[in-house]
Parts: structure tokens; sequence; C-alpha cells
């Protein structure tokens, strides 16, 4: 089994491993992003059998896999142990009426605050950018205490480009041309959206290319943050005693709209597991191993570590973020399968237009027009 390199996943990895015995034998393996989606795509494509006999992952990787018919259907299966394993329905991905994913968590990036320190100069919750650009300038300026007001994930690859996507999609910008498939982020939105980012990193660590999620949740952890938009996954984490200097002192709500107003900029995604067309092993038993991991004795166990899709969740205030972000009206990351290559190339171009370093000349035409900032 493969998955990404995050705690709830570790909690389902440890599940999938004590299903080992006798003859079978089950090892989770966490690779971080996105290295883990290379993985499983390289796996899941080859010619022979697959490396894996599962893979966790996103709805983004699901969309590719399955673009590709690289991945099963599950449906007998459900049909098969839905009353042995509690299968609710709203687990089920279906592609024209076939299962082919089980998703069992939701996520979506939503704003970490320190609330003691906005209290104590008396700043609003930001609910959008402006606000947000507005209380930074305060925390720079009049608390000591933090190194950066922000810290938000910038990193090269997945990260920016996931961070742009959500502020772009938010000014109303359009991944492709009307009418076709052909890529176009040159417009106000495009420009607007790198104008925002830019700002950010007035009040970020100056490494932020470098600012992943788990450096992010690092800088939170450790107290040298005040606030920036992050992974719902990650919130548990401020409460853990032995890794975090902030306990008790970090709130969650909607991650920032864009403008006054405006909807949330972030996305909504789901986690699942899959079972690859060319797996090599017995069917029957990945499933039953994927289900033992999934059923409501591991969601009791870990049920502070995600917001997981069963009904025997008790929502706590470590996914509240979620929530809100829904209500504040974010949308579903975008499935189109042609979305992951602009989403990779996102990721090449926009750290170095951030930093002026790749000249207009030097983009991919549908990026190009966007200035230097």
């Amino acid at each position: 089994m493969i998955g990404n390199a995050f705690p709830v996943l570790h909690h389902l990895g440890k599940e999938m491993e004590s299903c080992s015995r006798g003859a079978v034998k089950v090892q989770y393996k966490a690779v971080p992003s996105p290295q883990n989606e290379q993985e499983v795509l390289l796996a899941f494509g080859s010619y022979g059998a697959s490396a894996f006999d599962a893979a966790i992952l996103s709805m983004g990787t699901f969309t590719q896999v399955q673009s590709k018919g690289q991945v099963q259907p599950l449906t007998d299966l459900v049909n098969k142990y839905r009353t042995k394993y509690k299968i609710e329905e709203s687990m089920l991905v279906r592609v024209n009426g076939e299962v082919m994913a089980i998703a069992f968590m939701q996520n979506a990036q939503n704003l970490f605050y320190r609330k003691e320190l906005f209290d104590k100069h008396g700043l609003k919750v930001p609910a959008n950018y402006p606000e947000m650009l507005a209380a930074a300038r305060t925390l720079k300026e009049k608390e000591p205490s933090i190194d950066f007001p922000i810290a938000q994930m910038f990193s090269k690859g997945w990260d920016s480009a996931t961070e742009f996507t959500n502020i772009f999609a938010r000014f109303g910008g359009k991944l492709c041309k009307p009418g076709s498939a052909a890529l176009d982020f040159n417009s106000d939105a495009g420009v607007k959206a790198l104008e925002i980012m830019k700002a950010m990193t007035a009040y970020m660590t100056p490494n932020y290319l470098a600012s992943n999620t788990d450096d992010v949740m690092n800088q939170f952890q450790q107290g040298k943050a005040a606030m920036g938009a992050l992974w719902a996954t990650r919130a548990a984490r401020m409460e853990d005693a032995a890794a975090s200097k902030v306990v008790g002192k970090m709130e969650f709500t909607a991650a920032p709209a864009v403008v006054p107003g405006g909807k949330s900029a972030t996305h909504l995604w789901w986690e699942g597991v899959v079972i690859p067309k060319n797996l090599a092993d017995d069917r029957d038993t990945v499933f039953q191993v994927l289900m033992e991991a999934l059923d409501e004795e591991t969601l009791a166990s870990g049920n502070d570590l995600t917001v997981w899709v069963r009904f025997a969740y008790k929502p706590t205030r470590f996914g509240s973020g979620v929530a809100a972000s829904a209500r504040a009206g974010a949308p579903v990351w975008p499935t189109e399968p042609f979305f992951a290559f602009a989403h990779a190339e996102l990721g090449k171009v926009i750290p170095e237009v951030l930093v002026g370093a790749m000249a207009p000349k030097a983009r991919p035409p549908w990026i190009r027009r966007l200035p230097p900032m």
C-alpha cells in the first residue's frame, strides 16, 4: 500500500499493517507529496504488475489514474462486504455507475490563526486577503514574539501551483479558453492572483519557496508565525504537546476570500482508496485489508485527525475550518484530466515569476503575459 505522509494516513497505515497474519504481509509506504503521486502514476501505469496493491490518493490523483483506465471497479466487492464493514453510500466514488474509489475523509485549506495575538492587538479575524495583509502589517510592527506574521504553502511545485489556483479561481479565472481545452492564465485574474501572492511574501519567511505543508505546520507549532492557510488535517497537530508550543492558542476558520464578501479561496478535496487494474495479488484480500483500515473502530481511535466521511464521525474544532470554508462557497477541486498538466506547469512557473527569475519569453505561452513581480 502507498499513500501520503500526514497524521491520519499514518494512522490508517498502522491499521493496514495490523492485518498481517500468516501468508498475508501488509506494508504501508508513507511518501510525502508530490513524490507519492509520482510513484502511484508510475506503478499504476506500468505494463507489468503494479508495485502497489492499493493506494490512498487525493481526488486530483484519482482523476488522472481513472481517466487513463488504470483503476479497477469495486462495485462487486462493495456489494459483497457492504454489511460486514458498514460501507456507507456517501463513501462511494462512482463513475458511470461503477464504484471506482472509497472515500474516507474530506479536506480543505483553512485559516489557522493565533487567537491570543489577534485579541491582544484588537484585530478581527481576516475574512479576506486584504484584511489578512492589514493584520500582517500590524503584527509585523507590534508583535515581537513572532518571526513572521504569515506562513503559507508557497514551495516550488505542487504547493505554489495550488495556492495560485485557489486565488485565481476566486477572481473568476478560467483554466481554459472558452469552448476549448487550451490553457490560458493570461488574464486579469491571473495578474491579481500573483499580486496577492507577492504581497504576502513580505510577511513570510525569506525562504518561502521552501515552505511546504510540513514547514508551515512547524512554523505554527514553534510559535514563529501568526496565521496562514493550511490543510485541516494538520489542525490537531497544534495540540500535540510533544511537538507544539502553541497548545490551546491556535484557532481555525474559513480560508480567506480574495475580496470582501467573496467566496473562500480554497477548494474541497477528498482522499480515498483505490485498487489498480494491474493488480497482481488477490483483490478480495486487498479490499478487505482496506476496509478493515476504514472501519468505525479506526475512526473512533482517530476521530480528531480529520473530517471523516462516516456518520460515526464526531465533529471537532479541528475540522471546523473545512465546514466554514464549505459554507463560504469553496468549490470542489478541478477534476478535468488536462488540469493535472496545467497544475504541474504552474508549479514550475509561479515560483520563478514571484522572484522575477523567469523572463516572459521563457514561460509557457498560456502564462507568458503575466508580469514579473
